[in-house]
């Protein structure tokens, strides 16, 4: 999960619903700045842009979306993946759709982090992309060891999650 937003101020995304579209992975959410609602947006893996609902301030987001605007002004521009020395600048739909993928990830990590208050979540070099290995009993030295010993070098997601590291399943 690619993640470029390093800073997303006051705003967050509530109500997240995603699923599968013609063109990828979709989404709608609420934009909250602070506590308040500003927007509702929706991408509808089409792959168009996303759109944004205003609350108020009609197509622009008047007060709204000019704070948006300023806090995105604020982000470090993105380097390209093609072309060396080449940028990018992050724009509303850009930003909210990292919100979201912020959102889904400490969703997921809080789901694993209860998984792993009685079993042991793990990953090894033969786990494809997005898999891993659950043991049905709590993590300690004795199950470290078991799966070290099963599968050598093994990532033992129990003790990366107690380090507030994220596993690297998410990645």
């Amino acid at each position: 999960m690619s993640i470029s937003v390093t800073n997303f101020g006051e705003y967050s995304v509530k109500k997240v619903k995603s699923f599968m579209g013609r063109e990828g992975y979709g989404f709608n959410a609420d934009l909250h700045r602070g506590k308040t609602k500003v927007a509702f947006a929706y991408d509808d893996a089409s792959g168009g842009e996303i759109r944004i609902d205003w609350l108020t301030g009609g197509y622009n987001g008047g007060e709204e979306g000019r704070l948006l605007k300023e806090h995105i002004a604020t982000l470090p521009l993105v380097e390209a993946e093609i072309g060396e020395g080449r940028t990018l600048t992050i724009d509303e739909g850009w930003f909210i759709s990292d919100c979201v993928s912020m959102y889904e990830l400490n969703k997921d990590l809080r789901k694993m982090r209860k998984q792993c208050e009685t079993k042991t979540l793990f990953r090894h070099s033969n786990h494809n992309y997005g898999q891993y290995g659950i043991v049905n009993c709590s993590c300690d030295d004795r199950v470290r060891a078991q799966l070290r010993e099963q599968h050598g070098d093994v990532e033992i997601f129990n003790d990366v999650l107690a380090n507030g590291d994220v596993p690297s399943v998410f990645e």
